[in-house]
């Protein structure tokens, strides 16, 4: 058989423990990604002015 199968479930202050840091960290990463684009635009030399000549 599998030797996980019958393996003790862990306590449910553990259980949410390891869930709340799980969630902070994934939302830490979704921040990271979202905020990415900005910086780095914020720190680009390249000027993206738009100008119409007519």
């Amino acid at each position: 058989m599998f030797p996980g199968m019958f393996m003790r479930k862990p306590d449910k202050a553990e259980a949410l423990k390891q869930l709340k840091s799980h969630v902070l960290m994934f939302g830490v990463w979704v921040a990271v990604v979202r905020v990415t684009p900005y910086v780095l635009h914020y720190f680009s030399d390249h000027n993206e002015e738009l100008k119409l000549e007519l």
